[in-house]
């Protein structure tokens, strides 16, 4: 009775941290383009983002007193091959950023955020003289995306999607192995007789939890990626279910089962604070 109370309020509050998430579909982080730019010049150039959309939307609001007229006229009036300036002439949807950038050490940063961010793009330069420098075609290929734009060649290097997957990978995988590796401990399970079975199983389940949930979260971003997190562990639970009760040596089927659904549930828990804090807070 009393493990069946400890399984229960885990459950619980998976739900619970889970559903404030997912129940309005403005909550959570929204589509963001950042971009580094090396080798800026000391004075004042702006960035935008050249997209294939006419619409006067105005994103700067306030802000726009704050620009140099001369340089924001070049962007509010830039129409090469129907292509316009998302912050500085508008948007159909709204999408907010800053022309200037942020300094950080001996770059630039420009962050571009919210529904009107483009899947593809162009980068827009006024450079201090007040030539204007386009680069070439930029797709967004995940939900956030980081791209490098080298001020002096032109150069672009774009976000690679392999090592977006494999950081994906370890962050959910690492902390899986720790807490789950803990909890066989204080099972009484002996890691040196199950080491293979834990560690074989846990691979293949973060693997399949890397193609679906990874997947969803570097294309769709947080929200969507809550909507199937919670039926992606039940399957993962099951699955570990089955084989830990088959594969680990020690004690009977009902010890290890009930070992499956208290580390899974609490390396599930862990696993939507660890996501929370990689597309929210980080």
């Amino acid at each position: 009775m009393k493990n069946r109370k400890v399984i229960m309020a885990l459950f619980i509050f998976g739900l619970l941290l889970s559903f404030p998430m997912t129940a309005n579909a403005d909550v959570g982080p929204k589509p963001q383009i950042t971009i580094i730019v090396e080798n800026p010049p000391a004075e004042e150039y702006y960035l935008d983002l050249l997209i294939d959309e006419d619409d006067p939307r105005d994103n700067l609001g306030d802000k726009r007193s704050e620009y140099d007229k001369s340089k924001l006229a070049l962007l509010e009036n830039y129409n090469e091959d129907g292509r316009y300036a998302g912050l500085a002439h508008g948007t159909g949807v709204p999408m907010w950023g800053d022309l200037k950038g942020v300094k950080n050490k001996d770059t630039m940063i420009h962050t571009f955020g919210y529904v009107g961010v483009p899947e593809d793009f162009k980068i827009i330069i006024v450079k201090p003289d007040n030539t204007l420098s386009i680069s070439e075609e930029i797709h967004r290929n995940t939900f956030q995306y980081k791209m490098t734009y080298d001020y002096e060649t032109g150069n672009v290097s774009q976000q690679n999607i392999a090592i977006s997957y494999f950081v994906q990978f370890l962050m959910t995988c690492i902390p899986t192995l720790i807490i789950e590796g803990i909890i066989l401990i204080l099972f009484r399970f002996s890691i040196k007789r199950n080491w293979r079975a834990f560690l074989g199983i846990n691979l293949a389940t973060q693997t399949f939890l890397t193609a679906t949930l990874g997947t969803i979260l570097l294309k769709q971003g947080l929200f969507a990626g809550y909507l199937v997190f919670i039926p992606l562990e039940m399957i993962i639970l099951v699955f570990e279910a089955i084989l830990f009760a088959k594969l680990l040596k020690q004690h009977n089927v009902k010890r290890r089962v009930l070992y499956a659904v208290i580390a899974n549930l609490s390396s599930a828990i862990a696993g939507c604070l660890i996501i929370w804090y990689e597309f929210v807070i980080h």
